[in-house]
């Protein structure tokens, strides 16, 4: 008798603790994220094309979504020098804002390309390879650093500059743990020679 309720009372203690548990799943996530981009979307007047418009040229406001689900517009192609994977070192400055509301990581505009941007460094990568190419020097916003910040390099040239909307899958580990998309509302590629 004391036995069964001793495994009676362990099963109770871990059905409370489980049930207690605040951490979203990823189908939460992902459901949240897609509220927040459609009220992003709404709010900010954007237009999302079925299609990739004529000549690549982008009113300001029109996205394309690609096939890893970043949304893409370009404001300037850049030169027609393109990026090799593997190889091209990428200079960027953007200003993203996370606007994803209720989440662990704040919500707000970072600039590092404006006339706001004080002082700020760019970050540096390899296209293809999302780590900074500084590594031993440690750099905060390298955290955005990430396949959804490089997602228009096949698309534009050298010195282009691009809108993102970045799904979190897409983004570093410290915003796919919180589930936060970011949208780079712009980035300047600068090819590193």
């Amino acid at each position: 008798m004391k036995k069964s309720f001793y495994v009676l009372m362990i099963m109770f203690v871990a059905f409370v603790i489980a049930s207690c548990d605040d951490t979203k799943s990823y189908t939460d996530m992902l459901n949240d994220e897609r509220k927040a981009i459609e009220r992003l979307r709404v709010d900010s007047g954007l237009i999302f094309l079925d299609e990739w418009p004529k000549d690549s040229v982008f009113k300001e406001n029109e996205f394309v979504e690609l096939d890893n689900g970043v949304y893409l517009n370009i404001v300037d192609k850049g030169n027609t020098e393109r990026a090799v994977l593997g190889e091209t070192a990428i200079r960027s400055r953007f200003i993203a804002t996370m606007f994803m509301e209720n989440s662990s990581i704040s919500t707000g505009t970072l600039d590092l390309l404006g006339p706001h941007s004080n002082g700020t460094h760019p970050v540096e990568f390899k296209y293809g390879y999302y780590t900074s190419l500084s590594p031993d020097y440690y750099y905060a916003w390298d955290m955005f650093i990430c396949e959804g910040l490089g997602a228009g390099l096949p698309y534009v040239g050298d010195s282009s500059i691009v809108k993102l909307i970045v799904p979190f899958k897409l983004m570093s580990s410290d915003f796919q743990s919180a589930g936060v998309p970011v949208y780079f509302e712009k980035v300047k590629y600068v090819f590193i020679k």
